[in-house]
């Protein structure tokens, strides 16, 4: 039995380094962390790992993950600490940071996420109650993906600088955010893209993003008589949600590839802003709505 044990641990010790890292990059924390003890040549290849998650709430069962209680803030920010220190991975697949307390510093996060972007960072989900984000992150040459999600009922906004290029980005998810505009023409292949469309601005929201395939709106209105439009310059947009609440008339200069959409709005300030969305869509091959008034049924 010893000797069996001893040529399968042989045989695995074998396999070529990034094998061996992809194999714990899919691992719980507490049995990649704990191959350490297997011998000398495995005490520091959890190091290797491209997928990191560090979670104060929860755990996820695929990455490299640690969960915490409320209290515990100064462990988890010793163990974050020590894991980007002695992570030695030149192209980090993905970072995910969901922190819901305040008790983890903002110099921390901020430290945090840059080290991501200095290990060529991939895939990066922040969920945290802080709204400043390090500068190095919107000039990331690597991401590919990016979600930024304010914790809990945290109302800031996440705060954009002046100057943005992500010319990897295709994936752009982003909650409460001051200035979704800001965006435009600074990610050059961006194919799907989720925000928030804050109708209480004085002006227009106008939307051109020629690679765009996807979108996703989440509509808020805080007025009744809300007359400003929402205008997609989005040539090649296939796919269109709309949610929240219907607050401004659309304008489509082009949808002609639109293949499916789908609207399911909460409220609406005005019954014709229904009617006016739903016939913009008509040519769509999948439509699909829902709380819809129905004045226009009768």
């Amino acid at each position: 039995m010893s000797s069996t044990s001893e040529n399968v641990d042989d045989r695995l010790s074998m396999l070529p380094e990034d094998i061996l890292s992809r194999i714990l990059s899919l691992m719980p924390t507490k049995y990649a962390v704990g191959t350490s003890v297997l011998s000398k040549r495995w005490r520091y290849t959890w190091t290797s790992v491209t997928n990191l998650d560090f979670d104060y709430t929860r755990r996820s069962p695929n990455m490299i993950t640690l969960k915490f209680v409320d209290g515990n803030e100064e462990k988890f920010t010793k163990f974050v600490d020590r894991v980007l220190k002695f992570c030695k991975t030149s192209h980090l697949n993905s970072f995910r940071l969901h922190i819901s307390s305040s008790g983890v510093s903002q110099s921390s996060i901020l430290n945090w996420i840059d080290n991501a972007v200095r290990l060529n960072v991939r895939e990066l989900d922040v969920c945290v109650i802080q709204s400043e984000l390090p500068l190095s992150l919107f000039t990331c040459k690597t991401l590919t993906d990016l979600r930024l999600e304010p914790s809990d009922c945290d109302l800031k906004r996440w705060e954009f600088p002046s100057t943005i290029y992500l010319p990897c980005l295709k994936t752009l998810d982003i909650f409460l955010c001051d200035n979704p505009l800001a965006i435009q023409g600074c990610c050059p292949v961006l194919e799907s893209l989720s925000l928030n469309v804050s109708c209480y601005v004085e002006q227009d929201f106008i939307l051109n993003i020629p690679t765009l395939k996807r979108l996703n709106l989440l509509c808020i209105s805080i007025y009744d008589d809300d007359n400003r439009k929402i205008i997609l310059r989005l040539p090649k947009l296939e796919y269109l949600f709309v949610d929240g609440e219907l607050c401004s008339l659309f304008e489509m200069e082009d949808v002609s590839s639109l293949v499916e959409a789908s609207i399911s709005c909460s409220a609406c300030s005005f019954d014709f802003m229904w009617a006016d969305i739903l016939n913009k869509l008509r040519g769509v091959q999948k439509l699909t709505i829902a709380n819809v008034s129905l004045f226009f049924f009768k």
